[in-house]
Parts: structure tokens; C-alpha cells; sequence
């Protein structure tokens, strides 16, 4: 056996050591789910088919509960792949019982209390809204977001950065810079900043702007 191979099948017994099934998940009348979640009174976010809202078992354990869009038919598909994979795994959010009572569908999943990612990813907006001149990295991956004693998010390593001198002319590059398997693919074949370009124009770039 090859030392790769060694090493595949060591990391693969490790993730299986680290994650195993859920057999079984607590079913939840929508009653229940009224009472708690207050009556849905707390809204944590909007998902695309469906709702998230604050709740508390009646042991304290604080649960997210999303609802799911019954009159959409990815909501029934969504709440059928949920419940079906059952996967427990320390770095998995752990979905803890669902709901299937009459036209009525929801998950409830453990709750997490820092909320997404998103929120606390605000170092690329700065270098492209609150830089002077704004900034681009060009290398944005996950080996170059490190983590300090807080868990807080730092993006690390600006040596491909590039800095817009001027605001009133946007200066596009046409050199591909970056790590393969980060790019934005329409930005290795087209050489287009299109990721820039969403990030901080809230559209998608495409061929199709060229015309």
C-alpha cells in the first residue's frame, strides 16, 4: 500500500470515527412547534421555501424550526431529503425531529446561536466599500481566512492584492491571478472580474455584458 493510499484510507476511518448515523429523529405535532416557538414569534431568517424561527424544548435545549412552503413542491423534497439522511457529525448542524402533521411541514435542527458565517465575514467589504483606495484580494480561499483566539475571521495573505488608484475609472486587469480551484470559472475562461463585480454591483457578470 502507498503512503497516499495509507493516507486516504486514515482520513476516511477518521471522518467515520468523528460521524455516525442518527437512527431515529423526535416527531413534533404542530402544536408543539407553536408552543415552542411562542407561536413563531421570533424569526431567525427567511430560507428559500420556508421560514426559520427561534423555539426552546421544554428542557431549555434552544432548536431552530424552519417551516417549510406548502405550496411548494421543492419544500416536500427538501423535508424528505432532510429526514432521510440522517448524518450526526460534530461539525454538521444536527437536525433533532421534524414535523409532518396535515399540510403542515418543518424541521427543527439544533440552534446556533452566532448565526451564519455571513455575518461575520466583513473583511472583504471593507477592502471593496471602506478602503481608500478600495482593494481587491484575488486570492480569496479558505487556507487564506484565519481564525484567532475568538474564532474570529481574518482574511490573511494580500500578496496578489490590487488596489484601485482611482474611483472614477474602474481599472479591469485581464492577467488571471489566484488559486485554480477558487477562481470563479467564467474568470479563468474569460479573464472577467465577475466575482468583484457581485460582490459589490449585487449582479452577475456575464458574456452577455459584452455585447
Amino acid at each position: 500500500m502507498t503512503y497516499i493510499e495509507a493516507s486516504k484510507r486514515g482520513t476516511a476511518e477518521k471522518l467515520q470515527n468523528e460521524g455516525t448515523l442518527q437512527l431515529e429523529n423526535r416527531k413534533f405535532t404542530y402544536i408543539q412547534l407553536q408552543k415552542i416557538t411562542n407561536n413563531f414569534g421570533r424569526t431567525l431568517g427567511k430560507g428559500g421555501f420556508g421560514m426559520v424561527y427561534y423555539g426552546q424544548l421544554e428542557d431549555g435545549t434552544e432548536v431552530a424550526v424552519k417551516m417549510l412552503s406548502q405550496t411548494s413542491s421543492q419544500g416536500m423534497k427538501e423535508f424528505l431529503a432532510e429526514h432521510l439522511t440522517r448524518v450526526h457529525h460534530k461539525n454538521l448542524v444536527s437536525m433533532i425531529g421534524y414535523c409532518k402533521d396535515g399540510d403542515h411541514l418543518a424541521l427543527v435542527y439544533e440552534y446556533m446561536s452566532q448565526g451564519t458565517l455571513k455575518d461575520h465575514l466583513r473583511g472583504l467589504e471593507y477592502l471593496h466599500t471602506g478602503c481608500k483606495p478600495p482593494l481587491i484580494h484575488r486570492d480569496v480561499k479558505s487556507a487564506n481566512i484565519l481564525l484567532n483566539e475568538r474564532l474570529e475571521a481574518k482574511i490573511s495573505d494580500f500578496g496578489l492584492s490590487k488596489a484601485f488608484l482611482n474611483d472614477d475609472h474602474t481599472h479591469i486587469s485581464t492577467k488571471v491571478v489566484g488559486t485554480l480551484g477558487y477562481l470563479d470559472p467564467e474568470y479563468v475562461i474569460t479573464s472577467a472580474p465577475s466575482l468583484f463585480l457581485h460582490l459589490t454591483k449585487d449582479k452577475r457578470w456575464s458574456t452577455k455584458d459584452k455585447k
